[in-house]
């Protein structure tokens, strides 16, 4: 994979919708079919965007993830808040564990009210490559079911909504499972950071540290 120097002041957008440049990393979320390509990016099949004609786009996704631009297979997972035929969702999911798997790249996962059904999906394909559940906002049960796993969480905008349930929870993620990201909020990565080092408590240069420490580790990437 590509080789990246970072100085200090290291900001890393694990999941964001385009190019901002305020992090000295971005992870950029393309949907298979988009043609921009950006420094780096993730690329999948949004269960969003899963139809009946999915599982012809799959050439294309695997040509593109494999390359070394693309960092991560992704978005991709399960959502049953959606008009979206849940047992096709699945199958499309499938077929993007299996990939991430073969080119042993890691997975960015958009996950709702299904995590039930995503952890048991994950076990049955023994997945092996790391797991980073995108936008996570949700319980402490859940929480530490997916840690349980040893899948990473990544916290974003909800962190700066109070008592949200990112908010609540983020204390109780172990620092080397955790990614901040923007998505799709018109909000600098660095107030992220900023917010999520107040609740966690610790220095916001700690955080980087951490941070940078766990993209290198998910990532295979040295960061100077």
């Amino acid at each position: 994979m590509l080789g990246l120097k970072l100085n200090l002041n290291v900001f890393i957008n694990i999941h964001t919708h385009a190019e901002i440049f305020d992090a000295k990393v971005e992870l950029v979320s393309l949907h298979v079919e988009e043609t921009t390509k950006p420094s780096l990016y993730s690329y999948g099949i949004h269960p969003w965007k899963v139809n009946s004609q999915s599982e012809f786009l799959f050439d294309e996704l695997e040509r593109v993830s494999r390359n070394r631009r693309c960092m991560a297979v992704g978005e991709c997972g399960l959502d049953k808040t959606i008009d979206v035929d849940f047992d096709l969702q699945e199958k499309i999911f499938i077929e993007q564990v299996r990939l991430a798997n073969e080119i042993e790249k890691p997975l960015v996962i958009h996950c709702v009210k299904a995590f039930n059904e995503l952890i048991a999906i994950l076990k049955k394909e023994k997945n092996h490559v790391p797991v980073i559940i995108h936008g996570f906002n949700n319980n402490l049960n859940i929480v530490e079911s997916l840690l349980k796993e040893d899948y990473y969480l990544s916290f974003g905008k909800a962190l700066l909504t109070e008592q949200s349930n990112a908010s609540e929870v983020i204390k109780h993620v172990g620092r080397k499972r955790l990614f901040l990201e923007t998505d799709d909020a018109k909000v600098s990565i660095k107030y992220i950071y900023k917010k999520a080092a107040e609740l966690l408590g610790i220095d916001e240069v700690i955080l980087q540290e951490q941070l940078r420490n766990n993209y290198q580790s998910v990532f295979k990437e040295e960061i100077m």
